[in-house]
């Protein structure tokens, strides 16, 4: 599902990034990619780049005060990167491996600096829920699962 959103709207996961990047102070961000999922890295480095040209992403976006550059870090996938210290000493070119906790990754996670880790599914929803409300999204889905 992940992958899908990759290739088909990669720019409704930079939108979402953005959004919470705002929202956390975040001045840099990350999209981790499966290196075998070639069109969904494609599809996301272009995306990134284009927005970067046009000033969606980078220095001073629309204006604002808010400096966000994405990066798009092909990985190897394991499963084990699903887990969130796994996937951030992979980031940082590390054999993907948990970590225990404490320390949590929103203390010092990426290079020891508070990080905060979601899917790209998430982060794509946050315009949807911002543009049309939290009710439309809830009714999306089944009654006893919105």
């Amino acid at each position: 599902m992940n992958r899908s959103v990759m290739e088909c709207n990669p720019h409704s996961v930079i939108e979402g990034l953005i959004i919470a990047s705002k929202a956390t102070g975040a001045d840099e961000g990350y999209v981790y990619v499966r290196t075998e999922y070639s069109l969904a890295v494609e599809r996301m480095k272009k995306a990134v780049k284009d927005a970067t040209e046009i000033g969606i992403l980078g220095s001073n976006i629309f204006g604002s005060n808010h400096n966000f550059t994405l990066y798009v870090m092909e990985g190897a996938g394991a499963f084990v990167c699903g887990e969130e210290t796994a996937l951030i000493t992979s980031i940082e070119g590390k054999r993907g491996m948990p970590l225990p906790k404490p320390p949590f990754p929103a203390c010092s996670g990426l290079w020891e600096k508070p990080t905060t880790i979601n899917n790209v599914e998430t982060l794509a929803t946050i315009p949807v829920i911002i543009n049309y409300g939290a009710q439309f999204y809830r009714e999306i889905g089944l009654e006893s699962s919105p």
